[in-house]
């Protein structure tokens, strides 16, 4: 609806300037129109004053309009003919009104006059007052009308383009779905609805076609690292291997190994981009998970003397319950690992957000690098460098907003909501 609003907001505004310019242009024209025809009867009048002066041997008693005045002053010389508005107590009325005046100069009986002839403008100026308020309110009134007209026409005009635009918020790719309208009576909304129709289809095929790819590459490539792990472990059994083919054959584990956890989190990834973990509409208390998680990795934290504190309130967020236990395993696996011997670990969990500091080396990169793939500080690290990541992915396909801070020796990674 924003367009529409815009291009009302637009046609008022152009609307109302071509009003106001109109009904300025309308009042001037009027307004020339009337003085034009004032100024010709003044003229007209100058001439029969002129002829009576010229040919009667008395001054001249010229009968005027009602309001209008004839005015002769003994003057020594003559002087220039002048046209001028002014405001003249009109006895009759008992006050001021607008006149306008002519002021000539005639020679009569041997002696120059100063003759002024002054025309009442009150009516005049009603009558145009009138006249341009009457117009105005037709146009303002047509504009207004057609204001309406044309609100209610783009509203059924583009109603099948929010029609289809709201069809296009609540699509979900998860479920395959391809989208379908109903036939529209014009033409470029029908192309519009066809465009999307066959865009739709093609994402949906592409999404499975990706997710069968995942899927069947994971599960391919787990087979034979199964295989090699089991023969691996056998050849660990054989009694005849040296030590420097056991040092190798150490390494092709770990590597093995190494590779078998990479899938998995690759795996992992591309199905949460991927939303394959729907939330559902209930939030998910993080205070057990994150209790749990401590138990599983007390060996660890006990190993390297880590100090942990918790201020933990009964709340949570609205997430898949899978992912809340990756979120909550990563952060606390990413302070363990990442912290000092006899470091300090501080776990907040409020109404808003959830929070986990720990102390640690000083980073020598930027810390928004960290949530990159594979991005990890040290490269001596047994990290694979995707559990940011994944926590990151968790954040941005859940609506989160994850924060990294240093303050001193003091890491913490913020998930607000």
């Amino acid at each position: 609806m924003k367009l529409l609003v815009q291009i009302l907001r637009y046609q008022l505004v152009t609307s109302m300037l071509v009003l106001f310019l109109g009904a300025g242009l309308f009042y001037v024209s009027v307004r020339y129109l009337i003085d034009r025809e004032v100024n010709k009867e003044l003229f007209q009048s100058q001439l029969k004053v002129r002829w009576q002066l010229r040919h009667l041997e008395t001054l001249p008693v010229y009968i005027l309009q009602l309001g209008d005045s004839l005015q002769l002053e003994e003057v020594r010389y003559p002087g220039k003919v002048l046209v001028r508005e002014t405001f003249m107590l009109n006895l009759a009325e008992n006050e001021y009104q607008p006149y306008r005046q002519l002021v000539f100069y005639e020679r009569a009986l041997g002696q120059w006059y100063r003759v002024t002839i002054s025309k009442l403008l009150l009516q005049r100026q009603r009558l145009m007052e009138a006249v341009v308020m009457t117009v105005t309110f037709i146009v303002a009134l047509l504009l207004v009308s057609l204001l309406l007209l044309n609100s209610w026409l783009s509203q059924r005009l583009w109603k099948p383009f929010y029609k289809t635009l709201g069809k296009l918020d609540q699509y979900q790719i998860q479920q395959h779905e391809t989208l379908r309208f109903a036939r529209e009576e014009t033409l470029e909304f029908d192309q519009l609805n066809q465009a999307v129709s066959q865009l739709t289809s093609r994402i949906a095929t592409a999404y499975q076609n990706l997710k069968e790819f995942t899927e069947n590459a994971s599960h391919e490539i787990q087979t034979p690292l199964a295989v090699i792990l089991s023969k691996i472990e056998g050849l660990f059994q054989d009694e005849t291997l040296t030590e420097s083919q056991l040092v190798i054959l150490s390494s092709v584990s770990e590597a093995a190994n190494r590779l078998g956890r990479l899938n998995q989190a690759l795996l992992l990834l591309t199905k949460i981009e991927n939303r394959q973990f729907l939330a559902g509409t209930e939030p998910v208390n993080l205070v057990p998970i994150i209790n749990g998680k401590l138990r599983d990795l007390e060996d660890l934290i006990g190993k390297r003397e880590i100090d942990i504190q918790t201020e933990l309130q009964p709340v949570g967020l609205v997430i898949h319950p899978a992912l809340a236990e990756i979120l909550v395993n990563n952060l606390l696996t990413n302070a363990i690992r990442h912290n000092v011997e006899k470091g300090k670990i501080i776990i907040i969990l409020r109404e808003r957000f959830l929070s986990v500091r720990n102390t640690g080396k000083t980073l020598s990169a930027n810390p928004e690098q960290l949530f990159e793939r594979f991005r990890k500080e040290s490269t001596l690290s047994a990290s694979l460098g995707l559990g940011l990541a994944l926590v990151k992915s968790i954040c941005e396909v859940n609506g989160q907003t994850l924060k990294y801070d240093i303050e001193n020796d003091w890491h913490s990674l913020t998930v607000s909501w």
